[in-house]
């Protein structure tokens, strides 16, 4: 077996330039881990006050692994070469020196799996919830019907209203199987004008643009009020605001679906979101 070197890294600068390259080797498949990192570069705080790490695994053949971590929130892993298992083990003994105690994973469905598994031996935690999600890439929008309504930005009048539906949307889309993911504020995308809303006369539906990288940026917080859907709302959202990114100069848009739901997973299909890879979000019990 290939003897395998972790490095362990505060900096994120440190990060990009050890595992940059292979992230953008496939910007679309890392962009979360990439696009997360590359903004921890002009704000190393940017998503809370606790201090990033960064974890690089290689043997002699070269970069095995990396894990990351922005405190609250769950480890990234990314696995790109050697054995499941022996990458799974060194993380899980790596991160328990970092952190004995972890709420969850996000990665791709084997070196996630492989990772649960490992760290569950180690730690005997309890897996307390499970998304399992599909990972879509889009470069050109189809023709797709656009309901009544228009796209606008979001602006500081709206900020009750997505407050509002941000919470909506962590309660639907992570609870209660996955209890320890904090939820966001929606408030600081408002402020960087990265929300857009769907019009029809009042706002009805919402997405937003996040992690951007060389080439890509990606989709999320797209959520319609249960009142409000059927419509074709979410359609033309996210139809919409994938068209005038495209428009802005980005080769593709990204976007995760939670697996379980069939109709948003056929909607960004019909957009002309095409499938890159699974991949899956696990919650820990935070008691060893």
């Amino acid at each position: 077996m290939t003897a395998m070197k972790v490095e362990r890294l505060s900096d994120p600068t440190d990060f990009i330039s050890r595992a940059g390259y292979t992230l953008a080797s496939n910007e679309a498949r890392w962009g979360l881990m990439y696009g997360i990192a590359k903004r921890l570069v002009d704000d190393p705080h940017a998503y809370g006050s606790p201090d990033p790490w960064f974890l690089v695994v290689s043997d002699e053949k070269g970069l095995c692994a990396v894990a990351m971590r922005t405190p609250p929130f769950k480890v990234l892993l990314a696995h790109f070469s050697g054995d499941l298992e022996s990458v799974a083990t060194v993380l899980t003994d790596s991160i328990s020196q970092l952190s004995g105690a972890i709420p969850g994973i996000v990665g791709d469905i084997q070196i996630a799996h492989s990772f649960v598994e490992c760290w569950s031996l180690k730690h005997r935690i309890v897996v307390k919830g499970k998304i399992a999600q599909r990972l879509y890439r889009l470069e050109k929008v189809n023709r797709v019907k656009l309901s009544s309504g228009k796209l606008r930005l979001a602006t500081a009048g709206d900020r009750k209203v997505l407050t509002e539906w941000a919470h909506s949307f962590h309660e639907e889309v992570f609870l209660p199987a996955n209890t320890n993911t904090p939820e966001d504020d929606i408030n600081p995308k408002i402020d960087r004008r990265e929300v857009y809303l769907w019009e029809d006369g009042v706002p009805v539906s919402m997405a937003a643009t996040t992690r951007p990288t060389e080439n890509g940026i990606a989709i999320g917080f797209v959520y319609t009020p249960s009142s409000l859907r059927r419509k074709g709302y979410a359609t033309s959202c996210v139809a919409t605001v994938s068209k005038e990114l495209l428009h802005a100069g980005y080769k593709f848009c990204t976007l995760y679906t939670d697996l379980s739901n069939p109709t948003s997973n056929s909607i960004y299909k019909k957009i002309g979101f095409q499938e890159v890879c699974d991949s899956a979000e696990y919650a820990f019990s935070t008691s060893e």
